[in-house]
């Protein structure tokens, strides 16, 4: 080997930690991207648009993630688990009313810095057992929370888990149309909401909507609406 030798394999082994750490910088951006797209686009954006929005390649995208089951896990795990621990946190209030309250007021605060925290509720990936384990943890203990502050008389009686649904897709238009232009606005439409769901006073709601046809529609792909230069659809 001569000195030349010795001064190529010197920089290759100088240079691996910062390949490393070159390696672990794309796949914070390609998750960040992709949260970012799933935010806009939903579930099914396509793997061509988060690559762009990571600044890599689609191939450097697939040597990260190659299954995008994969990818899309990763980013819905970490949001699932806050979406438990916030539910779980709930449920020690003394008061039924005021955990359920401080449920929704948290649920719609991490909506506002992060969108898919609807999607943690609704989307199907058959192929990753941890994430449909904590999605029924977090069913099952949001389920605890309604029947404690029906049962305390401070929630009405006709209330079902498919409207915390309902309530996350109003919340998430507004954080959609208004975001920080309008602040005030997040916490005005929760207000008005929770008044809605105390029993005193209140009018026969309209019959719920079936779990599987409400699961069903937010998985269904979003509509994109391409502009024309000018702004005109």
């Amino acid at each position: 080997m001569n000195k030349g030798d010795r001064i190529s394999q010197g920089n290759v082994q100088a240079g691996a930690p910062k390949l490393r750490k070159d390696a672990e910088r794309n796949r914070r951006r390609i998750i960040e991207a992709t949260r970012e797209v799933i935010a806009e686009l939903g579930v099914h954006a396509p793997v061509d648009e988060i690559a762009k929005r990571a600044g890599v390649g689609v191939g450097t995208l697939y040597r990260r993630f190659p299954d995008r089951t994969e990818l899309i896990e990763t980013v819905f795990l970490e949001r699932a688990q806050r979406y438990l621990d916030t539910a779980r946190e709930a449920l020690r209030h003394e008061d039924a009313w005021e955990g359920f309250r401080t449920y929704l007021e948290r649920l719609c605060a991490m909506q506002a810095e992060d969108r898919v925290v609807t999607d943690v509720l609704t989307l199907n990936l058959p192929d990753s057992p941890r994430l449909v384990e904590l999605r029924y943890r977090i069913h099952s203990t949001q389920n605890r929370l309604i029947r404690a502050a029906k049962q305390q008389g401070a929630l009405r009686a006709d209330f079902t888990p498919e409207d915390v649904v309902l309530l996350l897709v109003a919340h998430a238009a507004i954080v959609q149309s208004l975001g920080d232009e309008a602040p005030e606005s997040s916490p005005r439409f929760l207000a008005l909401a929770l008044d809605a769901l105390r029993p005193d006073g209140a009018a026969p709601l309209p019959s719920a909507p079936r779990p599987d046809r409400l699961v069903k529609a937010m998985q269904r792909p979003p509509v994109v609406v391409r502009r024309r230069p000018g702004g005109t659809p």
